[in-house]
């Protein structure tokens, strides 16, 4: 069997349905393919929902114009999938709180990080201890210091991913629900995707946004690609039925030689998303009594309270990260038909609306300065450092 579009996507996550969805809307005819029986289950399921601008270190440096335009186009995004389909996303806008425990993170944040922070576009706030827990009563008595982020926002990626299918039904994108993709090729004259059990699309171009899957696909991208495995849990505050914390907070704390990374990101009805744990080059999306006991317990230090709420969902996703934790966007073959858009480890929902623009640019032939600049900054051909030696980051979202 044989069917013909446009354009032909691989990978139902927030950073395919989001480049469907704007491709769909400049008149394009989409076919959208996804293995799993519904889109966003895979790390779009798994994400804790922060629009980071500065809490994830590879916000920083050479991805932070990429970052700073994601993030400005992200109010109207969200206003247009709402008036699509008619789901509005809630989201916290009072910014996140990162914190240390002790003296000698502060001296970490102020010398290190903060200077990073500042040559960013977005603004910063040391807080003092008091300070952090008047804008957090909940936070330990441990805590020294920290930094406000304030234009850092926080939604919940599923209630996100319920808009995006609801605006690509309406807007006519054909979507393949346990449709494998098992190859995908390009000739002079277009691309196609071969899926399991014989059937093929042919299109004019075939973009690739299978997360950490899509160097199977694109073997140009094997040797950069790696899963990151992240786990997390919800619990849900008593008696809040509205966001329990007022902010998004993070620390990073090290003890007995180890160092974990209590992330929190409040939610509109009353549940606390509570993460995360980070495995470099692990591949089983399986979540783990190991992994939540770890996460309990350095939320425990972080805020003593949550350790007495209910847990009401235990999860793990795979983050899909290249090399160098930068997205890869753009061309990957000779005849310029297969497009990559995939390595954005945990900075997928971030970058949703921005990687829809830049891929759609990519398609066009045609970029402002800006654009220009933020393709230049992820394009696939790029020097990668080598996996073995990649900067390990702040981990931010499974």
């Amino acid at each position: 069997m044989r069917e013909t579009c446009e354009v032909a996507i691989v990978g139902g996550g927030v950073i395919g349905c989001a480049i469907a969805h704007r491709i769909r809307s400049q008149g394009r005819s989409v076919v959208l393919v996804e293995a799993a029986s519904q889109l966003g289950l895979g790390a779009s399921d798994a994400a804790m929902g922060g629009i980071l601008t500065q809490t994830e270190s590879s916000c920083l440096g050479r991805l932070s114009p990429v970052i700073k335009h994601s993030r400005d186009l992200y109010p109207a995004w969200l206003a247009e999938l709402a008036e699509i389909s008619g789901v509005e996303v809630p989201v916290l806008d009072g910014g996140d709180i990162q914190v240390a425990l002790d003296d000698e993170e502060m001296t970490r944040l102020e010398t290190e990080i903060l200077p990073l922070w500042e040559a960013s576009p977005f603004a910063v706030e040391q807080l003092t201890a008091a300070e952090a827990r008047k804008l957090e009563p909940l936070l330990s008595e441990a805590v020294v210091g920290g930094f406000l982020l304030p234009d850092e926002l926080a939604l919940d990626p599923r209630e996100l991913m319920g808009a995006l299918r609801r605006t690509m039904e309406r807007a006519g994108v054909a979507v393949r629900l346990e449709a494998r993709a098992l190859r995908v090729a390009s000739g002079p004259g277009g691309a196609r995707v071969e899926l399991r059990g014989g059937e093929t699309i042919h299109a004019e171009t075939v973009i690739v946004a299978a997360g950490h899957l899509s160097g199977l696909l694109l073997p140009a991208l094997d040797a950069v690609m790696l899963p990151i495995k992240g786990e997390a849990y919800n619990v849900r505050r008593p008696g809040f039925t509205t966001y329990p914390l007022r902010h998004h907070v993070f620390a990073e704390i090290t003890s007995d030689g180890r160092t974990g990374y209590p992330y929190l990101v409040p939610r509109h009805d009353g549940r606390l998303a509570v993460g995360v744990t980070y495995e470099e080059g692990v591949g089983d999306p399986t979540p783990t009594a190991a992994g939540r006991d770890e996460i309990a317990r350095w939320t425990a230090t972080l805020m003593p309270a949550v350790a007495d709420w209910p847990v009401e969902r235990h999860w793990a996703g795979l983050r899909p990260a290249s090399a160098d934790h930068i997205p890869i966007i753009g061309y990957v073959d000779d005849h310029r038909r297969l497009v990559a858009a995939t390595g954005h480890a945990g900075l997928g929902i971030t970058l949703a609306p921005a990687t829809a623009e830049l891929v759609t640019a990519v398609l066009d032939g045609r970029a402002d300065e800006e654009i220009a600049r933020s393709l230049e900054i992820c394009r696939p051909d790029r020097a990668f450092t080598p996996l073995r030696t990649a900067p390990k980051p702040a981990p931010t979202a499974p």
